[in-house]
């Protein structure tokens, strides 16, 4: 071994030259040999952008492989976010707009859905609304009440019905309405449906004697 000061030889075991007097560094640089790729700090970096980037400049200059390692392992996770977020964003676009196409296809459009027909027409000429008896029952704690009702679409494409109910006394004032709805009846079809089912106690007398009838009805053709 040289000194890097004068040139003359020395013993590899020496710390200093004996013709100058220089320190002899005859020791490896531990910082250089320990720097290598780091798969700990690339998956740290990966899941952690963010401690990633941390990493990369606190090694940068002593360990720069590790520290490379580091940068890598956060670009990668950073960009994958970022790829996941728009795809999210997409898929919640696209779920979105689905759901709420379902749900504009069945809501009535005002002025476009409806029939503009009077309910004794539409009761003439497409639809039968019968009615049964009114029950009352008691179940011990309180009168449970209903009244059967019966829709047959007599028109001769699918529609649906939203029929409102009225109760009458005998001198025809009116005790109470309900309305009940026939959804997407085919030709010919009927469906038995019950209204009043939550009446108030205090007009349940007037009920068993009241007269029912239809006050109004909206059509919806498909």
């Amino acid at each position: 071994m040289y000194c890097k000061n004068c040139g003359r030889s020395v013993d590899d075991t020496s710390s200093y030259c004996n013709n100058c007097g220089a320190r002899i560094d005859n020791k490896p640089n531990a910082d250089v040999s320990e720097d290598n790729s780091n798969l700990g700090f690339a998956i740290l970096g990966f899941f952690i952008p963010i401690v990633g980037l941390i990493l990369f400049l606190i090694y940068e200059e002593k360990k720069p492989k590790r520290a490379k390692s580091a940068g890598k392992g956060a670009l990668i996770g950073f960009i994958t976010k970022i790829v996941l977020a728009i795809i999210l964003v997409i898929l919640y676009v696209v779920f979105a707009t689905s759901l709420f196409n379902n749900i504009s296809n069945n809501i009535p459009a005002i002025g476009d859905v409806f029939s503009e027909e009077t309910t004794d027409k539409i009761l003439e000429k497409d639809v039968d609304v019968s009615f049964g008896e009114f029950k009352v029952t008691n179940n011990g704690y309180y009168s449970e009440t209903s009244l059967d009702i019966t829709v047959k679409n007599k028109a001769e494409e699918q529609c649906t019905y939203y029929i409102t109910i009225e109760a009458v006394d005998a001198n025809g004032a009116r005790i109470d309405t309900d309305m009940i709805y026939a959804d997407r009846l085919g030709a010919g079809q009927e469906v038995y449906l019950k209204a009043f089912e939550y009446v108030d106690q205090e007009k349940l007398n007037q009920f068993k004697n009241a007269t029912f009838k239809v006050l109004e009805i909206n059509k919806y053709d498909y």
